[in-house]
């Protein structure tokens, strides 16, 4: 399964590091390379992993295809344990090359995201919304659409990083690990216990052998799962699909296929475009423009004077949603909070090794994803949690994923 999952974001994301390098190449050398990555990643910890991606990445540093196929690696696993940061500077030793201001934007509106995309989700009965894997503050908003979206009818949740019939072994309560490979970060295991307490009816589509097939026949076939999964039985139904990175985009890929498969126009909101970066001299000159010029501390996109949106890529997407730079607590982004209380993290319970790793679950079964998670890596590092009503337990861990400390919430 992570092997489907990896091969997947890979053919979402390439973008060739050498002109002359094939996709084919590109593929054919990653490929060669997993066999060792998997051998000296499996069955590590979080900890262990990134420690084991760094020293892959010296072996590989003169392989373009692995070295990029390795950043990736490491963005996802800092984002899985909270370093937002360095998941941001992993990705960004990918592609540094800001893109141009885009001069058009300088005369628009910028309203709130949120609202404006409930208000014109009335019109549609798909809304698309894409993420870039390593970046779960792009999940974020799916998790603040969904009581909006809610209440215009949108019933079903269909996401791209669910495994294969998930949802019908999902609990209302927590997520378990194996419910998917991105959904074991914590953001994203609050939206999805988020949506069920909603009512949402989650559908997994992205599965099967075609998704070893390229890109035309896994979005077929994605197009297809969504159509007999939810449109066949129910053709008023009202669906947010969250993806990753170009699956948004309407010039081949799912979007384009479930146009023309239901013949329905998806409103299509692209995050991945116009967004922070871990330095301001790697953001584009259009995001760098915008949080210069105005003052927001919620995601927005651009409106014209007849209330219509603005795209970077008007024939691939409808609309760019845009976030402002982060803002941290205790070393966490203020986008994580999802409502809770941002608690101090006791660095007794670490016991005096680093790095540890501090959790804190819902229900504390052995397959429950945590509700947050954080490494840290030296006794000087403040740093905090998240809490709510409904967490039940901290655990702290050390690399070798021994447990240091556990604390009661109830």
């Amino acid at each position: 399964m992570r092997t489907l999952f990896l091969a997947a974001a890979l053919l979402t994301g390439f973008t060739c590091s050498a002109d002359e390098q094939s996709h084919e190449e590109y593929i054919k050398e990653v490929n060669k390379a997993f066999d060792r990555v998997f051998e000296v990643t499996n069955g590590k910890t979080l900890s262990q992993k990134i420690n084991a991606l760094k020293g892959l990445s010296v072996e590989f540093a003169d392989n373009e295809a692995v070295y990029d196929m390795l950043l990736q690696e490491r963005g996802t696993t800092y984002s899985f344990i909270g370093q937002h940061q360095q998941a941001l500077a992993a990705f960004d030793k990918r592609d540094s090359t800001p893109k141009k201001l885009h001069e058009e934007i300088k005369g628009l509106s910028i309203p709130n995201a949120v609202d404006a995309i409930v208000k014109k989700s009335a019109e549609h009965q798909i809304v698309m919304i894409n993420e870039a894997h390593h970046v779960p503050q792009h999940r974020v908003l799916t998790y603040r659409l969904l009581e909006g979206l809610w209440e215009q009818g949108y019933r079903y949740l269909a996401l791209e990083a669910l495994s294969e019939n998930a949802e019908n072994e999902m609990a209302k309560e927590y997520v378990f690990e194996k419910a998917g490979f991105y959904t074991v970060e914590p953001v994203f295991a609050n939206l999805l216990v988020h949506a069920q307490q909603l009512g949402f009816q989650l559908v997994s589509y992205d599965y099967g052998s075609e998704m070893q097939g390229g890109t035309e026949a896994r979005e077929k076939s994605a197009a297809k799962n969504l159509r007999d999964k939810i449109f066949d039985n129910t053709p008023n139904a009202k669906v947010i699909i969250h993806v990753g990175y170009n699956h948004i985009n309407e010039d081949g890929w799912l979007a384009y296929y479930l146009k023309e498969s239901l013949e329905l126009d998806p409103l299509t909101i692209n995050q991945t475009e116009i967004a922070e970066k871990s330095e301001k001299k790697f953001e584009p000159e259009t995001y760098t423009w915008l949080v210069d010029s105005h003052t927001f501390n919620e995601p927005v996109l651009l409106m014209d004077s007849e209330q219509r949106f603005w795209s970077h890529n008007p024939e691939k997407y409808d609309v760019n949603v845009i976030w402002p730079r982060t803002e941290y607590s205790l070393n966490r982004p203020d986008w994580a909070r999802l409502g809770r209380e941002l608690m101090r993290v006791d660095m007794s319970w670490c016991e005096e090794n680093y790095p540890c790793t501090v959790e804190v679950y819902r229900v504390g079964e052995d397959d429950d994803v945590p509700a947050d998670r954080i490494v840290i890596s030296t006794e000087n590092e403040a740093s905090g949690i998240f809490i709510s009503p409904s967490s039940s337990q901290i655990k702290v861990t050390n690399v070798e994923g021994q447990v240091l400390h556990t604390e009661s919430l109830e």
